[in-house]
């Protein structure tokens, strides 16, 4: 397929202003070219752009999403560029236990549709998610003890570094408030727990109750649970060992 110069120009267009902004909706002017009857060269060249960087367009019923492929992308976050832009995230050790707190929050909000209108109003409590954390790592660990590491080994999780900096922190810090804001610090559980969920605010996925700390999922969020991350097996799995081990410390 032949591709104009006006349609890689309405490509690159949208493509930048994805880079920009993550989601845009149907209803942006910019995207227009997009939906045309003759868009199929603008279809086309974004998706050149796209594949060519690392990255996936994704497309639900009121948004377009631009999202990092898992593996060579140009714009995965790594460790070094995480760290860059969050001075807080000090060492592996974070990094992995961050990650690991989102995935705690997503597996609580992964629920069918009916069951998503709560989290959508109330939110997800820090202290339910420090909760949920804490009873997680503990039964990783014992299970990573009784299995001498062939469960960490297995799936892939550093446990046992996990677990041990969790346990080195108190649970909240006076550090942790300011102003009724709160300050995402590496010295608490719900400091981490602010960074972590700074993460997916800043991707424009949650918005942060401060004063309330609290973390409420955006429709964003759930159109990338539905459209991406469920069509990547380790997000699946990692979602259903969560569900496994707190069935399992609820035994």
């Amino acid at each position: 397929m032949s591709i104009s110069s006006q349609q890689l120009q309405d490509a690159s267009r949208i493509f930048f202003q994805l880079l920009n902004q993550k989601t845009l909706s149907i209803h942006d002017p910019v995207i227009s070219p997009y939906f045309e009857e003759d868009g199929d060269g603008v279809r086309e060249a974004l998706k050149i752009l796209a594949d060519e960087s690392g990255t996936r367009i994704l497309q639900t019923a009121e948004r377009i999403h631009l999202v990092a492929r898992p593996e060579g992308s140009l714009f995965a976050t790594s460790f070094s560029q995480m760290k860059k832009r969050y001075g807080d995230i000090e060492n592996k050790k974070y990094f992995y236990l961050i990650n690991q707190i989102i995935f705690v929050f997503l597996a609580e909000i992964d629920l069918p549709s009916s069951a998503t209108v709560r989290w959508e109003h109330a939110g997800v409590s820090y202290f339910l998610l420090e909760k949920n954390v804490s009873q997680l790592l503990s039964q990783w660990k014992k299970e990573d003890q009784e299995t001498e590491g062939k469960f960490s080994e297995s799936y892939g999780l550093a446990v046992k570094e996990m677990a041990e900096l969790w346990e080195s922190m108190a649970v909240h810090s006076d550090q942790d408030d300011q102003d009724d804001r709160i300050i995402g610090t590496r010295k608490s559980h719900i400091g981490v727990i602010h960074i972590a969920m700074r993460l997916l605010r800043d991707e424009g996925l949650v918005f942060i109750v401060e004063d309330e700390k609290r973390a409420i999922p955006k429709k964003e969020l759930y159109e990338r649970l539905e459209n991406g991350y469920h069509q990547q097996a380790r997000y699946e799995e990692m979602r259903e060992l969560i569900l496994a081990s707190r069935r399992d410390a609820h035994a």
